[in-house]
């Protein structure tokens, strides 16, 4: 995912210098009408600096008389040309392209230091992609500064809920155990997590907490239910191109490869040996590739343990013992409550 967009990028930023440079050859080409001078001086000025440049290439320094020539013809070039302009109306950088960032002059990156960093409007188109390939609208609405724990009841009843705490009490360390995911997200030896509950308890919600608080530092997340997952390893390898949902390259690879993976709704996908073998595919090959790069999945489910060591098999039960955390959530359906 992330090289796939950060060749959007630069495509995109290829294509702002172009239509900045297209534009100043028709300013150049009006101008020039008007002032024929001008463009005497803009050859004056780029020859002098060939010259300059080759000199330099040759192992002259600025100073020598030969170069330092050159640096004062360029000059004397430019002020005279500053002066054109101002004679005429027309301010001093008429003639200089207009880009949409003045920082990095729309190629994304900035000299900061002696090093060549992302400049901020890299940085925020990069997260603009992020989120709009993250499959994730929920991110606007569900977050942590919508969160609100006063939704679950503060008292504690095990036999109700099946936690020996209040589910507000519950609650509050399942925010604190995600703000720990996302702060050591980039440790290989962070754990998973596995939201387990009944529906409308705050998984999903939870998952879209996470999802944009990452979001927002740039990692890439991709967000698919199970049944859509599968559905989208069925396409790339049974699929073919012109069938309408094919799944690309892109897409599959991005299930195995992207940073953080969100799979909701676990276990109401069509049960068969097949998907037991893709999500074990799915959870080994994530779990290699987090020892070298940050590679999480968050798995949400509605099923309990017992009925999802029965709905899957063994093999797949012990990756998720092993490679996750399993958070419970518990409560009153959250969805009922805000309707009433």
């Amino acid at each position: 995912m992330n090289e796939n967009i950060h060749n959007l990028i630069k495509t995109e930023y290829e294509k702002k210098r172009k239509l900045a440079y297209d534009k100043l050859l028709e300013k150049k080409k009006k101008i020039y009408n008007v002032i024929p001078e001008l463009a005497e001086l803009e050859d004056k000025i780029h020859a002098a600096g060939l010259a300059y440049g080759k000199l330099i290439l040759s192992g002259k320094k600025s100073w020598d008389t030969e170069a330092s020539s050159l640096l004062l013809d360029m000059e004397k070039y430019k002020n005279r040309k500053i002066q054109l302009l101002k004679d005429n109306n027309y301010s001093q950088d008429y003639l200089e392209p207009e880009y949409e960032c003045k920082k990095c002059n729309d190629t994304g990156f900035v000299n900061d230091g002696g090093i060549m960093a992302k400049c901020h409007c890299y940085r925020q188109k990069l997260i603009n992609y992020l989120y709009d390939q993250s499959n994730l609208s929920l991110v606007k609405f569900e977050n942590f500064d919508t969160f609100n724990e006063n939704y679950y009841p503060d008292a504690a009843d095990e036999k109700k809920y099946g936690i020996k705490v209040s589910p507000r009490e519950n609650i509050l360390k399942i925010k604190e155990r995600c703000l720990d995911f996302i702060n050591n997200f980039d440790s290989p030896g962070e754990k998973n997590l596995f939201f387990s509950g009944p529906t409308g308890v705050g998984k999903t919600f939870m998952a879209s907490c996470i999802a944009r608080e990452l979001l927002n530092k740039g990692k890439p997340v991709l967000y698919q239910t199970a049944p859509v997952l599968f559905t989208t390893i069925n396409e790339y390898k049974y699929g073919f191109p012109g069938n309408e949902g094919f799944a690309n390259d892109t897409a599959y690879r991005n299930i195995f490869e992207v940073e953080l993976l969100i799979i909701d709704d676990l276990g109401i996908e069509p049960t068969s040996a097949a998907r037991y073998a893709e999500l074990l595919t799915i959870l080994d090959t994530r779990h290699s590739n987090n020892l070298t790069r940050p590679c999480k999945t968050i798995i949400a489910t509605n099923i309990g343990p017992k009925q999802l060591y029965d709905y899957y098999t063994e093999r797949v039960m012990s990756r998720i013992t092993g490679y996750f955390d399993r958070l419970i959530f518990a409560g009153e359906d959250i969805r009922a409550i805000k309707r009433r």
